[in-house]
């Protein structure tokens, strides 16, 4: 079965997979790739060797795994910007919460306290 040739349409661009650039590459790109995937496989080895090692005492120190969970947790601020979209967002999050209980405990208090004033609701019915 032959597939017709794909034409990228006017509103879209090409899809990477589709680009032509992608698959045309040379050799000296070709053997950086090959050396990138022999040392994944062979830290992949090296792992699940000390990972299945029943004679293993202590936990297996991954330092990709160590990188990345200091990069997530601990180095938040070194790449924070205070923007405006951060300020308004903690400030939602942070005074947010308080106006919204402020305005439902209020509420109820004068409902309820207009109630017994007009004697719709009496001091035992209301506890």
């Amino acid at each position: 079965m032959k597939f017709p040739k794909y034409e990228p349409s006017r509103l879209a661009t090409l899809p990477p997979t589709l680009d032509p650039a992608e698959y045309d590459i040379s050799p000296e790109t070709r053997k950086a790739q090959a050396e990138r995937l022999a040392i994944r496989s062979r830290l992949k080895r090296e792992y699940l060797l000390q990972y299945n090692d029943p004679n293993r005492h202590g936990l297996i120190e991954d330092p990709a795994l160590t990188r990345w969970t200091y990069a997530r947790s601990a180095n938040v601020y070194p790449n924070f910007r205070p923007t405006a979209k951060t300020s308004l967002l903690g400030a939602l999050v942070g005074i947010g919460p308080l106006f919204f209980w402020y305005y439902v405990f209020k509420t109820d208090r004068t409902a309820t306290s207009s109630l017994i004033l007009h004697r719709l609701l009496t001091w035992g019915d209301w506890n």
